[in-house]
């Protein structure tokens, strides 16, 4: 059993993106589906949803799907065009980002949870393109400082499709580890997560636009997410949040109007127009050092990719653990396979977090696999810090998992 793939929500739908974009035409991604064996996974791939109709489920897909080929495109453009030569690409997902960045002289870094980076540098290999991915957590800075300190001069630090996801303290280290490379590297960071809504484009050209609210609820719940992250928070307080933290954001536009995008081609008018304004009045943020900061916010932040100890033993159907660091993605399976091994018999976990550093999402969805196993108020967490309890209470978990 992978425990890895156990504690990332993402992890199932990570590919989605190459599939999308090769149903867009681009050539690397049927590349990619090709090398990692996805032909049949792609021929057998259903945009349904019970929720809606099979021509709003098709509606929603040819939407998202445009969204993703422009979204692919902007960063294409913004490399070529203002001369990158490394790019550190931040949950980078199954996209073919690093077949592009070879046929351009680019050095390329991927970073993504371990089991998706293994799996990518497989392909990698097979393919002749180096040590290009690493396994990490954009919330561990540990982690993506290991993978930047590989480029050799400015880097551009891209991350799309994950900031929906990140909670503000989840944010918050992730923008410490940025800073840290743009200190010691320069160059920018680009995200087109904050500038870019997908549910409009996804229910653009939908009859019942109201189900795909429904539809995407549902998925959240079965993943274990219960709150929406910065990428969804109002972009004003994004904007202000990173600018407390010490760096400032330019707003870029997404789309130029002369990329040729091959969703578009093939549509009717009136669904093409409306995707065309949503393109148009979409933006990039390009996130760089504030010269004029003077005082850099200080985040405690991840100084090693590993750090968490777990003792454990069982007292009857008690199974206590002291866990000591922080638990995130990297770390968080090790305690899914203790809660495993452990699992007969036991009715009851009681977590001792008086040295717990830090808890990202992947620490309370682990958490969250043991109730659904045991039952409601079946973990409890003793002597949490305040910090690491207000991120229980912003994310949803306090309604859950028992703090005391």
């Amino acid at each position: 059993m992978d425990y890895r793939t156990m504690v990332n929500p993402t992890y199932l739908t990570a590919k989605s993106t190459v599939f999308m974009l090769a149903i867009a035409g681009n050539e690397d991604a049927k590349r990619m589906i090709a090398g990692l064996g996805l032909e049949e996974t792609l021929a057998k791939r259903d945009s349904s949803d019970t929720l809606v109709s099979e021509a709003d489920a098709k509606a929603l897909m040819t939407g998202v799907t445009v969204a993703i080929e422009a979204r692919y495109a902007a960063l294409s453009r913004t490399l070529k065009n203002d001369g990158w030569k490394n790019l550190l690409d931040v949950a980078c997902g199954y996209t073919p980002r690093a077949i592009f960045c070879q046929k351009n002289g680019i050095a390329y870094a991927g970073l993504d949870v371990p089991v998706v980076a293994e799996e990518l540098q497989h392909f990698a290999d097979k393919e002749g393109l180096g040590k290009v991915y690493f396994g990490g957590d954009a919330t561990n800075a540990a982690s993506l400082n290991a993978a930047a300190d590989g480029l050799e001069g400015e880097v551009l630090i891209s991350c799309e499709g994950l900031l929906q996801y990140l909670s503000p303290s989840e944010f918050e280290q992730f923008l410490d580890a940025v800073r840290q490379i743009l200190e010691k590297h320069s160059g920018a960071f680009v995200t087109s997560d904050m500038g870019v809504k997908y549910e409009p484009f996804a229910t653009a050209n939908m009859s019942a636009p109201e189900a795909y609210d429904a539809s995407r609820k549902r998925t959240m719940k079965q993943s274990d997410i219960y709150n929406d992250g910065v990428g969804r928070m109002e972009p004003e307080k994004v904007k202000a949040f990173i600018e407390a933290h010490g760096m400032r954001v330019e707003k870029l536009p997404f789309y130029y109007g002369d990329e040729a995008l091959s969703m578009l081609q093939a549509l009717p008018e009136p669904w093409k127009e409306k995707y065309l304004d949503l393109l148009q009045n979409a933006c990039v943020w390009k996130v760089t050092l504030d010269p004029d900061d003077r005082q850099k916010a200080s985040v405690s932040g991840a100084e090693k990719i590993k750090n968490l100890t777990v003792d454990y033993h069982t007292t009857g159907s008690v199974l206590e653990m002291t866990v000591s660091g922080r638990i995130d993605t990297i770390s968080a399976p090790t305690i899914l396979k203790v809660f495993d091994e452990c699992s007969d018999g036991i009715s009851s976990v009681r977590v001792k977090a008086q040295e717990l550093e830090y808890i990202s999402s992947a620490g309370l969805r682990t958490l969250m696999i043991m109730v659904k196993k045991l039952g409601q108020g079946s973990v409890t967490v003793e002597g949490a810090s305040d910090d690491v309890k207000e991120i229980f209470a912003t994310t949803g978990f306090d309604g859950i998992i028992s703090l005391l």
